[in-house]
């Protein structure tokens, strides 16, 4: 058991092993808080797994605390969970190193892991006392989330921006930066907001959370330890939620390549919705003078004189024609010409025929009706004039018989 990070103060300290995984600080205090003092107690955490390996280190103030702890270690084995635990006292590392052997060094935190369980709250602890079931299960919901996120190796945890959470709807920006200003100097914060439940000024409406930026870790440090948890903040039911911020290496990265954006909010026209602007469109369309595809002449329509049928030509051998002689002048031949008549078979006056009439011309069923009405209104008016005709009596025909001449 060594101890690398500090010194193991001649004795004084001592390395435990075999502990159960959810074993917490609170449990080892209480169970050596009988052999004396207890200067601090360190456990062990598996970063992969995200949990701890079941090892601490102990230190008390006295070194016979300590000695006393082993001897009674010897004589009864102490458990803590219900498992016997191992304990050893520990060395320090330039004990250890007397051969000037190169040491294992572990890698450097990047991604800040040590700050991930700041802030949180367990069930049971006298941090919870007074805490709502509600927040509570925030809380938890929230720890499962952040311990999710940090399976991935391109999520860490930022040292100067914290998270902001169980804030009420009605909190503002301006208030935020209020309540963060006195621990520090602010340079940026951000509530995130529903803007499709936005108001008539256009503001969205809060989902409750926001990200608060410090100039220094320090700053973000004091005020996560003032605030969380704080009943005096928002409400003693409903206490504000404050934790490191959990960041993207990839997406800020991007952002970097990027650069700054600098945008004019002052000058910036408010969005219009997808409506407004297909209506813009539409109503643009319809302005528009429609264009008439390429090749199309412009000048107006000329109408096509109605053509006459040709006589049909039998088939066999062509005629031969002669020839008008050369000497024969072109006032004789023109006289001629007109002359001729035209064939007996085609009329020169009669109108092209035609096979049928077009949809639009053809009557519907009520032009058909109104026009056997008027057919048969006609006939009855024939009819009529014709029975006039024989009643009346200049018209009756009057015959002499033959003796009465």
């Amino acid at each position: 058991a060594v101890v690398s990070t500090q010194s193991t103060g001649e004795g004084k300290t001592l390395f435990m092993g075999n502990l159960p995984f959810d074993a917490e600080k609170e449990d080892i205090m209480d169970t050596f808080a009988a052999f004396g003092e207890i200067r601090y107690v360190r456990m062990v955490y598996d970063k992969e797994k995200d949990r701890p390996k079941g090892i601490a280190f102990l230190q008390f103030k006295e070194k016979s605390d300590a000695d006393s702890a082993l001897k009674r270690n010897e004589q009864l084995p102490i458990t803590i969970g219900g498992r016997t635990i191992s304990l050893k006292r520990a060395v320090d590392s330039k004990e250890v190193n007397l051969d000037n052997k190169p040491t294992n060094k572990t890698g450097k935190d990047n991604r800040n892991l040590h700050l991930a369980m700041e802030g949180v709250i367990k069930d049971g602890t006298n941090a919870a006392e007074g805490v709502s079931k509600a927040d509570m299960m925030k809380r938890k919901l929230a720890l499962e989330a952040k311990k999710k996120k940090l399976k991935n190796i391109n999520f860490f945890v930022s040292t100067d921006r914290l998270c902001v959470r169980n804030m009420p709807s009605t909190f503002s920006e301006t208030e935020l930066k209020q309540l963060m200003t006195k621990f520090g100097r602010v340079v940026q914060v951000k509530i995130m907001r529903d803007i499709k439940q936005a108001n008539s000024a256009g503001i969205g409406k809060s989902k409750g959370y926001g990200f608060v930026q410090f100039s220094k870790h320090e700053a973000a440090l004091a005020a996560l330890r003032a605030t969380n948890n704080n009943p005096n903040v928002f409400t003693a039911q409903k206490r504000p939620i404050v934790d490191f911020s959990i960041e993207n290496s990839g997406v800020l990265s991007a952002r970097a390549k990027k650069g700054p954006q600098i945008r004019d909010t002052s000058a910036a026209k408010p969005k219009k919705s997808f409506n407004a602007r297909w209506k813009e469109r539409r109503e643009q369309r319809k302005s528009e003078p429609k264009k008439k595809p390429s090749g199309e002449q412009s000048a107006a329509p000329v109408k096509s004189e109605p053509s006459v049928s040709k006589p049909m030509k039998k088939k066999g051998k062509k005629k031969k024609t002669k020839a008008a002689p050369a000497d024969v002048p072109e006032q004789v031949k023109k006289q001629s010409a007109q002359e001729v008549p035209a064939p007996s078979s085609v009329p020169t006056d009669t109108k092209p025929l035609k096979r049928g009439k077009n949809k639009s011309e053809r009557p519907n069923k009520k032009q058909k009706r109104v026009k056997e009405k008027g057919d048969e209104a006609a006939f009855q008016k024939l009819v009529q004039n014709y029975k006039g005709k024989l009643e009346s009596g200049d018209q009756q025909r009057t015959f002499k018989k033959w003796y009465d001449e």
